[in-house]
C-alpha cells in the first residue's frame, strides 16, 4: 500500500479562518476565489493574503498583477522570503513594491472576520476577501490506524520510505517523516515527486527480487513566481539553505515555467526511457546517511 494523502491548510488554530478565509486546497474553491477577485477588482475592494511563505508570496503577486484595482495586503509573522539570500530577497521586495502590495510584517493574525483581519498588536486590516496560506496539517488517518507517526502525524519511515511499524506501507510526499543526513525533509513538490518516483521504482525492483539503495534527497532551488512576467530563483544547498547563486527577471521566469511544466512530460517520457524527476540527491550531505 502507498500512503500519499498529503496535507491541507491548517484552518483550526486561528478563530474565524475556517469560516471566513479561503484556502487553495481545492481547485473548485480556487476557481470560485478567482471569480470573486474579478468582481471585487471592479469595486476597488481589498484582499488580505495571510502567510509570507512561498505560496503567500506567489498568490499576492499574482492577484496584484492580474487585478490592479485591488488593494492587496500580505500579512506575515516573519519576513517574506526569509529563507532566501539577501540579494534574491531584495529583488522579491522590489517586485512586491512594484505591484503595490502592502506588507504587514512581524505580527501574527489573531482573528479572521468576514470583513477584516485582526492582528496581535490590535491592528485591524479591512479585507473584503481573505486568503489563508499559512500552516499545514496532515490527515489523522495514519495515527488513528495505529501506524507509528511523529508529533505532527507524519508516518515515520525507514531509509527506503517504508513505515517502521508497518513495512508493507510505503509513505510518500508530505505524509511521510523523511529524514536525511542533513535533517528532515519538509513537504514541497520538489521533495514529493522524488519520493513518489523512488517508491514506484522500489516496488518494481522488489517484485523482480532486486535490492534498492536508500532514498537520498537534497534541495536544489527555491523558484518563486512574482506575477506572470517576473520571478526569483534562489539556488540552495541540500538542506535548503541559500547559496550565493540566484536568478531574477526574464531568466528566472523562464526557469520557473520550465520547472512547473516539467513533471507531466517527464513522467510520460519515463515509459520509454529512464528519466529522473530529482535534481539533487544531496551529495556529501546524504552520502554518509545512505
Amino acid at each position: 500500500m502507498i500512503y500519499a494523502l498529503g496535507s491541507t491548510a491548517e484552518t483550526t488554530l486561528v478563530p474565524g479562518v475556517a469560516d471566513h478565509a479561503v484556502t487553495l486546497d481545492d481547485p473548485r474553491l480556487a476557481r470560485e476565489f478567482a471569480r470573486k477577485l474579478a468582481t471585487l477588482a471592479a469595486q476597488g475592494a481589498s484582499v488580505a493574503v495571510c502567510g509570507g511563505g512561498l505560496t503567500g508570496i506567489e498568490a499576492a503577486a499574482e492577484i496584484a498583477e492580474s487585478h490592479p484595482g485591488l488593494r492587496v495586503t500580505l500579512i506575515s509573522s516573519g519576513e517574506p522570503g526569509a529563507m532566501m539570500g539577501g540579494r534574491a530577497r531584495a529583488h522579491l521586495n522590489k517586485a512586491l513594491d512594484r505591484l503595490g502590495i502592502i506588507r504587514e510584517i512581524g505580527v501574527r493574525v489573531t482573528t479572521v472576520r468576514p470583513d477584516a483581519v485582526e492582528l496581535a498588536d490590535g491592528t485591524v486590516i479591512g479585507a473584503d476577501l481573505t486568503l489563508w496560506t499559512t500552516g499545514v496539517r496532515v490527515s489523522p488517518l495514519a495515527a488513528e490506524a495505529g501506524i507509528e507517526t511523529d508529533a505532527r502525524g507524519l508516518i515515520v519511515v525507514d531509509p527506503t520510505l517504508k513505515s517502521v511499524s508497518h513495512p508493507m506501507i510505503h509513505a510518500i510526499g508530505d505524509a511521510a517523516a523523511v529524514r536525511q543526513g542533513w535533517g528532515q525533509v519538509h513537504g514541497t513538490c520538489q521533495s514529493g515527486l522524488p519520493t513518489a518516483a523512488y517508491t514506484a521504482d522500489l516496488i518494481a525492483a522488489e517484485l523482480r527480487g532486486k535490492t534498492v539503495r536508500p532514498f537520498r534527497f537534497g534541495y536544489f532551488h527555491q523558484p518563486v513566481s512574482l506575477g506572470r512576467r517576473d520571478a526569483v530563483i534562489q539556488f540552495t544547498n541540500a538542506d535548503d539553505t541559500p547559496r550565493r547563486l540566484y536568478l531574477t527577471g526574464w531568466a528566472a521566469r523562464t526557469y520557473k515555467e520550465m520547472v512547473s511544466s516539467s513533471p507531466v512530460p517527464t513522467f510520460k517520457a519515463s515509459k520509454k526511457m529512464t528519466m529522473s524527476v530529482q535534481l539533487s540527491k544531496g551529495g556529501k550531505a546524504t552520502r554518509a546517511y545512505a
